[in-house]
């Protein structure tokens, strides 16, 4: 089971992912003051990181609370009086009110078992990484930083699930080591997880120069083929 620790130093992630590659700017464009992303092309990755926050309050919140209705309606302004990163950087601070009150006590996450996890990620998440591969005026940064989320999910939700623990900083990397010392994956698991998590860190750091759509729409396919293999694997560990 998720503690309440893991899910508030997950939010914390969220909250500082959420204030990446903006600059503040004066007013114009028919905004008051807003954010703008540093450079055009971290846009994407602003868009999906946006998407991981909303799936994480939705989870862990409920998704009829009024924190993730509020998180989506901060967000949904975007194109009437605010800019996509202002809209963006108002759920982190949805996510900050919510993880305050959770911090306090006066509030419980709603818990999500890892199977329901490891489904949310296979079906919710990668249904909006096709979405952003099909749409054209879409950077491919964006599709490459959900579809990264999507493993990271599965991933940790398999360790939660078989009690491992990890030696490094939690991550994909470390994810999958645990899970190849234990036997669940094998070498070339940790070969393919490696690649696929190294063209995530391209997309997520602005390397967009390295990235095009028919990278985004391999590691689409890599990902669904991987969060299948996993399941078989966890079913023969038992």
């Amino acid at each position: 089971m998720t503690s309440d620790a893991q899910i508030l130093k997950w939010a914390e992630g969220h909250i500082a992912q959420l204030k990446k590659d903006m600059v503040w700017m004066p007013r114009g464009h028919g905004y008051g003051d807003y954010w703008q992303a540093a450079d055009p092309t971290a846009q994407g990755s602003i868009r999906a990181r946006a998407a991981a926050a909303l799936d994480f309050l939705e989870r862990f919140a409920g998704s009829t609370s009024r924190w993730a209705q509020a998180a989506h309606q901060v967000y949904e302004k975007n194109g009437e009086n605010q800019s996509m990163e202002s809209g963006a950087r108002a759920i982190g601070d949805v996510i900050q009110e919510w993880s305050d009150l959770v911090r306090s006590g006066q509030i419980k996450p709603a818990f999500v078992d890892a199977l329901g996890l490891r489904g949310v990620a296979s079906t919710d998440l990668m249904e909006q990484v096709r979405a952003l591969n099909t749409d054209a005026t879409v950077n491919p940064a964006a599709s490459i930083v959900l579809a990264g989320a999507a493993l990271e999910i599965v991933l940790r939700s398999a360790v939660e699930q078989l009690g491992l623990t990890t030696s490094r900083t939690p991550g994909i990397s470390a994810y999958a080591e645990a899970l190849r010392a234990s036997g669940v994956l094998g070498r070339q698991d940790l070969k393919d997880i490696e690649q696929m998590a190294g063209l995530r860190n391209l997309a997520a750091h602005g390397r967009v120069e390295d990235l095009s759509r028919e990278r985004a729409g391999v590691l689409e396919q890599q990902v669904n083929i991987f969060l299948r293999r996993l399941e078989e694997a966890l079913e023969r560990h038992g």
